[in-house]
């Protein structure tokens, strides 16, 4: 009786390591046993821009508040469905704490010297406005 599917091919012993050309895209995509001490790229391809350990923190919150900024003002759910009218309140609630945990991760980094520094200190406004909205909203409003 034929099969209705191919067979797994046999394993080839001794398969030869990859070539140089691949070898150059190896060091981006996994971590590298040469610098054990630099950070992988994080999940989805986004790579930090200045390859510091102390950076990693502040360039991947900016990345969040601008994905959190460019989100606009509707409430959805985790599973991407409009948020009932009785549940407005809590989701809002929610929003504006994570806007302000946002704010908490990039505010000390503000001092330092990073190409971004001038970028999230304006983000750092939109985000506090954003918040002081997502109170109201709430019906928590903050002074």
């Amino acid at each position: 009786m034929p099969r209705l599917y191919a067979p797994p091919p046999a394993p080839v012993r001794g398969f030869p390591y990859p070539s140089s050309a691949f070898a150059s895209h190896a060091g981006r995509l996994a971590p590298s046993r040469l610098y054990p001490d630099r950070i992988p790229a994080p999940p989805g391809g986004r790579a930090h821009l200045t390859e510091n350990p102390s950076d990693l923190d502040f360039e991947q919150a900016v990345l969040a508040g601008m994905e959190r900024l460019a989100a606009g003002r509707e409430l959805r759910d985790p599973l991407g469905k409009p948020v009932a009218p009785h549940e407005v309140q809590r989701y809002a609630g929610l929003r504006a704490s994570g806007l302000a945990g946002l704010q908490a991760r990039i505010r000390p980094h503000l001092r330092r010297d990073h190409p971004w520094a001038a970028q999230a200190a304006e983000m750092m406004e939109r985000l506090a406005s954003e918040e002081r909205y997502w109170w109201g909203v709430s019906g928590r409003r903050q002074a």
